[in-house]
């Protein structure tokens, strides 16, 4: 058992619905069944087992009899098997999965609304209840900047931002303004990277953490302007279209200019 529980520590468990938002000791109990069997290659486990691997591997101190009632009501969600001495085996089933899917899923897109000529409140939504709920370093992309994009960054002090736009989208005189104060900006702040990309195949606005894509209506610069709004997607229901997100931003980083 301790083989078990050293390797629930280890494991990746990045494509299964995320633990921490797991609630009830059915839910939980499923997460483990489902893990031991897909990466494990062990299918079936004992309650006490169960108890013993969430305790151990996850800290979290659940009851042999909260689980023992959830799977009596899990219906075909488990299977189970009983060996010698009545001793009772659980396997997790498709109809499981599904349920652990539907459940998580529930929290994984966000819609956030900016009124129009609400500047002050509109960026403090994405500041606040967006921009700090990420997690890990930001690629953000935003073919329209302006001071005001400075101004959401500036607080955002603790990781690594990198920032593609596109400079030839603004007009010279405001350009050449723009250019003074990303000089003074970073002079203050050094976590925040602007690159030029200098074709007109970038169009779409998005931020890219380590857990979430956020997709922004209109350019930051615009919040609060004209009626707007951001939807947050988890990366693990959004994995496809993350990754080709993050595969254009990479390629486009490399063919840019530093500003």
């Amino acid at each position: 058992m301790s083989e078990i529980i050293e390797k629930f520590k280890e494991i990746d468990t990045s494509e299964f619905p995320d633990f921490d938002s797991l609630e009830t000791p059915l839910e939980r109990s499923l997460w483990v069944l489902w893990v031991s069997k897909d990466k494990l290659g062990i299918s079936k486990l004992t309650i006490d087992q169960i108890v013993e691997i969430l305790r151990e591997s996850r800290e979290i101190s659940m009851s042999y009899k909260s689980i023992s009632n959830a799977f009596r009501r899990a219906g075909d969600k488990i299977h189970v098997h009983v060996r010698v001495r009545d001793s009772a085996f659980f396997e997790i089933m498709k109809p499981g999965k599904e349920f652990l899917l539907s459940k998580v899923q529930k929290g994984f897109v966000k819609l956030f609304y900016f009124e129009p000529g609400e500047h002050f409140s509109s960026k403090r939504i994405l500041s606040e209840r967006i921009l700090e709920t990420l997690t890990g370093n930001l690629k953000l992309v935003d073919p329209y900047c302006n001071e005001r994009t400075l101004d959401v960054l500036k607080d955002i002090r603790d990781r690594r931002i990198k920032v593609l736009t596109r400079l030839e989208n603004i007009r010279e005189k405001k350009r050449n303004r723009f250019l003074r104060e990303i000089n003074d900006f970073k002079s203050e702040t050094k976590n925040v990277e602007f690159r030029n990309y200098p074709l007109a195949d970038i169009h779409d606005r998005y931020i890219i953490s380590s857990d979430h894509l956020v997709i922004l209506g209109h350019s930051i610069k615009d919040l609060g302007n004209k009626e707007s709004f951001a939807i947050v997607l988890n990366k693990m229901t959004s994995r496809n279209i993350v990754e080709a997100l993050e595969e254009n931003f990479n390629r486009r980083w490399k063919k840019s200019e530093v500003i």
